[in-house]
């Protein structure tokens, strides 16, 4: 029987590379460049990623720092102009995650785009980040999901990069409440900051603690490090790795991004 993740991405551990956006109207560090070239250069990278064996997306407007808790109308349009030119440009799975945690404008769009899922860093528990404070928004989201209708799956972060839980629980108890309690579709687990190598003992706890869990490793994952996770994980979220010079702020590395791919497909074929 094949698990969500084999389901939806066609393959085994399917690896989720993220088109990190230019900045957007509104946001502090926009240069006057407009949405249809944001949305040219967005799709020229997922283009790369997927014609080098990426196997989905996630267009999230990574550009927009310093993150606001809930974004404007001119992000919504803005990154639902953009997904759907990227959804209809290459053929597989497409998420959206709206930072700083914006489920509410992630259904939304997804509505609109046909997204297949959102990420949601802050879905459970009250964290202290760099822009204040976010609370959990699982009640919201999951009753607008159902008011729209939209079939639009929920990966859920739990102590997620640049945070620090208000409570200081075990990261498999964030992991239980947020899919037992929150009914996230899948567990995100990630390391201390975009590109920061994942523990891989907060991987294995929450693989122990729940097995029967759709669970995915979220930040710094490279070709020298994956199989720490690859028997543990059933899916991967990486971007910084496979850019150019393994650089965040860079392109998508078409060499890197094969090599990397060739490291799964071996790992695929001996399961």
């Amino acid at each position: 029987m094949m698990g969500m993740f084999e389901n939806l991405f066609k393959v085994k551990i399917p690896v989720i590379g993220v088109i990190h956006l230019s900045p957007l109207p509104g946001s502090p560090l926009y240069n006057d460049s407009s949405v249809e070239q944001i949305s040219k250069q967005a799709v020229s990278e997922a283009k790369i990623m997927v014609e080098n064996g990426i196997n989905g997306l996630i267009v999230e407007n990574f550009g927009d720092k310093l993150f606001l808790k809930k974004v404007g109308p001119e992000v919504v349009s803005a990154m639902t102009y953009i997904a759907k030119e990227v959804k209809d440009n290459v053929d597989v799975p497409i998420g959206l995650c709206v930072l700083q945690s914006d489920a509410i404008a992630g259904i939304a769009i997804s509505k609109t785009v046909g997204a297949d899922f959102i990420r949601i860093p802050y879905y459970v528990e009250t964290s202290i980040v760099d822009a204040g404070m976010m609370e959990s928004i699982a009640a919201e989201a999951l009753r607008y999901r159902k008011y729209l209708g939209v079939d639009v799956k929920f990966f859920a972060d739990v102590h997620i990069k640049h945070s620090y839980p208000l409570a200081q629980r075990r990261i498999e108890y964030s992991a239980e409440d947020a899919y037992y309690r929150g009914l996230a579709d899948a567990i995100i687990i990630t390391g201390r900051k975009t590109g920061g190598e994942t523990n891989p003992s907060d991987v294995i706890r929450v693989r122990n603690a729940l097995p029967e869990v759709p669970l995915v490793v979220g930040s710094g994952v490279s070709i020298e490090n994956v199989d720490n996770y690859l028997p543990y994980v059933d899916a991967i979220i990486v971007v910084t790795s496979l850019n150019k010079g393994g650089k965040v702020e860079e392109v998508p590395d078409p060499d890197r991004i094969t090599a990397f791919m060739k490291k799964i497909e071996d790992y695929r074929n001996n399961l």
